[in-house]
């Protein structure tokens, strides 16, 4: 069974401040006593002894969901078709609070007809909020059909790195071919940001202050902030990589420089950066976008590489940024952010090799601050992980590179698109971490 309730809150953090993000908190035997905790043992026992008689689930399932869920039958029913006679069993579990009072938890649990990867998030009341139960896959032939489900434009790398830091294909699927990725440009971003620091062009505690005009879109901390209040480069890098902050994104290609991030494209081993010259700021998309959009956004593709950087210059930046996103997809294949899923693979593993060199501990600590947490993997089994996504309306692209207990390093990448239709919901967002998780396991098999 692929799902099991039809919502699933935004898998995003709110902003919270300017303050480090948590680090992702350890993998536990059982759950927590926190609300969310609390929920996914109900749920677990709730599975070992169906029907659950109705008062007892308005007790644990908010209103909202149960009225998607077709009532109490409804949930008793999905639930019985994963958990079987004998329930559903824990077999990790990870969890954060998050800013916005909710909780949000991940877990690999076994049921009847295999393994589900669960997502389960509470409201303001403690209840069940939101729930996804996501089977799996059993091989790389199921996790290649249920890709081609989810967009009709999909490219999927599942690989080992080795310690020379390359990329040895497991599996793959369309794994050449160049898909739009949204915010996980932001991998070059922060390897053009390393370079600097290690080059003495930039410090990770140098202090940049907020400028209003250097704001984008998408919310995160660095947007709430005053002008003027100054964080270090190394809090810039936080914000980008966890919260997806593009107005720290912003700041920081500004403070290095368009063509540094440019040229870290080419430094990570990327096959065709110039699908990404000039490398927009987020900011820059936004604008082409949504003001007196398609005209900007066509006469911008017609141009050749030169004549972009005059109109986005001359022309762009005198744009009004927007104050909300657009909700259907606009110009995906032609601006955006652009990369295979091996150049993704090839950048992890630059990366890696950057985070331990001297002084390039905050590369790790940036890309650990979520890590695996949404995989919900046994963190015993699989103790370090990176992560990095990307979304737009139509695109969703989702990257790890995750280090086994035994010392295997591997990196799963994957990217789906819809020129037509707004693929970014969240229902496809669960099955993508079902997936990704389900790709690690079948990685670390086809590894030996």
């Amino acid at each position: 069974m692929r799902r099991l309730l039809p919502v699933l809150a935004a898998l995003a953090l709110s902003a919270a401040g300017p303050a480090t993000a948590p680090a992702s908190p350890a993998r536990q035997e059982q759950p927590p006593k926190t609300p969310v905790g609390k929920q996914v043992s109900w749920l677990l026992d709730a599975s070992k002894r169906l029907p659950v008689p109705e008062a007892e689930v308005r007790e644990h399932v908010s209103a909202a969901l149960l009225e998607k869920l077709g009532g109490v039958d409804g949930f008793n029913a999905e639930l019985g078709k994963a958990a079987g006679p004998d329930g559903l069993r824990l077999d990790s579990f990870r969890s954060q609070r998050t800013p916005r009072d909710s909780s949000e938890a991940y877990a690999l649990l076994d049921g009847e007809d295999g393994r589900h990867h669960a997502v389960v998030v509470t409201g303001e009341q403690d209840d069940l909020a939101a729930l996804h139960l996501t089977a799996l896959p059993g091989s790389w032939s199921e996790l290649d059909e249920r890709l081609r489900k989810v967009a009709p434009d999909v490219s999927f790398l599942a690989a080992e790195v080795n310690k020379q830091g390359r990329c040895r294909t497991l599996h793959g699927l369309a794994p050449k071919t160049p898909r739009p990725i949204g915010s996980a440009f932001k991998l070059y971003v922060l390897g053009a940001l390393a370079k600097a620091v290690r080059e003495g062009r930039a410090s990770w505690d140098q202090r940049l202050p907020v400028r209003e005009e250097w704001k984008s879109v998408g919310g995160g901390p660095v947007s709430e902030l005053a002008a003027g209040t100054k964080l270090t480069l190394r809090q810039y890098a936080d914000h980008m990589i966890f919260y997806s902050d593009n107005s720290a994104t912003d700041h920081l290609m500004h403070r290095i420089g368009r063509k540094a991030v440019e040229a870290q494209q080419t430094a990570f081993g990327m096959a065709d950066p110039r699908a990404n010259r000039p490398l927009l700021l987020t900011r820059e998309l936004a604008q082409l976008k949504s003001a007196d959009y398609p005209r900007h956004a066509d006469a911008y593709t017609a141009m050749g590489e030169q004549d972009r950087r005059r109109y986005l210059t001359d022309e762009v930046s005198k744009l009004p940024v927007p104050g909300s996103t657009w909700e259907q997809p606009r110009h995906i294949n032609s601006v955006e952010w652009f990369a295979r899923p091996d150049d993704i693979c090839r950048a992890f593993s630059g990366l890696r090799d950057q985070a331990g060199s001297g002084g390039q501990k905050p590369v790790d600590t940036s890309l650990s601050l979520m890590g695996t947490r949404t995989l919900g993997l046994d963190t015993d089994a699989w103790p370090t992980g990176w992560f990095k996504g990307g979304s737009e309306p139509g695109v969703i692209s989702r990257n790890f590179m995750v280090e086994s207990a035994s010392g295997n390093t591997y990196v799963v990448s994957m990217s789906v698109s819809d020129p037509k239709e707004n693929v970014s919901n969240s229902d496809k967002a669960a099955e993508l971490l079902a997936l990704s998780a389900g790709a690690f396991e079948l990685a670390d098999k086809a590894a030996g």
